[in-house]
């Protein structure tokens, strides 16, 4: 009987202790993030979207800001000037945002404001004038790739001296930006690290090894 009300204790201290992992401190600097992707196809115009956070306004000081959560849409070539916009509901609410021309990449993007993750699919309106069309998103991320959080332990583990760089008397200066993407179906994470001196270091991670595949600077 005591052997078996040890063995209790043990297991039950063991999974309090596996609950209290402190969060990794390097979470707190991201200021732009986009952990899941989305693609859909609607009449051959391809839409795709993001959902994370960024920073508002983004302000490239190596400081993080306030963060607003949400989806980042973007649209294939449009051949007219006709007004495009998404619109779709969660918890009997609709959201909705029109596309605009982002100059600096020659894209047309919509940012809709929601703290909320559809992690398979999800189905919104794509409005073409007056043409309301239901066009279903689906994640392109699979189900093996390593989570944000991972990749950031990644980052910490293999390439502390690199973080230790940028930081001074305890304080890291610095914000990181990371993004998901799929490359032959395979998925990557891209990390971006910049102290808001116009420079950037790059790395490239293995989505499902965890293996850090590249470091670049890029000016």
């Amino acid at each position: 009987m005591k052997k078996f009300i040890l063995s209790a204790l043990i297991l039950c201290c063991s999974f309090v202790f596996s609950g209290c992992k402190t969060e990794n401190v390097y979470l707190g600097y991201i200021s732009d993030l986009k952990q899941n992707y989305y693609v859909g196809d609607q009449n051959g115009t391809d839409i795709t979207a993001f959902y994370g956070f960024r920073e508002e306004p983004f302000i490239n000081d190596g400081k993080v800001g306030e963060k607003i959560y949400g989806y980042t849409f973007k649209l294939g070539i449009i051949p007219d000037d006709v007004r495009r916009s998404v619109e779709f509901t969660v918890d009997n609410k609709t959201y909705s945002a029109v596309f605009s021309l982002d100059d600096l990449k020659s894209e047309y993007k919509a940012f809709v404001e929601i703290k909320h993750l559809f992690d398979k699919e999800f189905t919104l309106n794509l409005i073409c004038g007056s043409e309301k069309t239901a066009v279903t998103l689906r994640s392109v991320v699979p189900e093996n790739c390593i989570s944000y959080e991972t990749a950031i332990d990644v980052l910490t583990e293999k390439q502390q001296p690199l973080l230790n760089a940028y930081t001074e008397n305890g304080v890291f200066n610095a914000e990181i930006y990371m993004r998901v993407f799929i490359h032959n179906d395979a998925p990557y994470w891209y990390v971006g690290i910049a102290s808001g001196n116009g420079k950037l270091k790059a790395l490239l991670i293995d989505g499902v090894s965890g293996d850090i595949l590249a470091v670049r600077d890029i000016i």
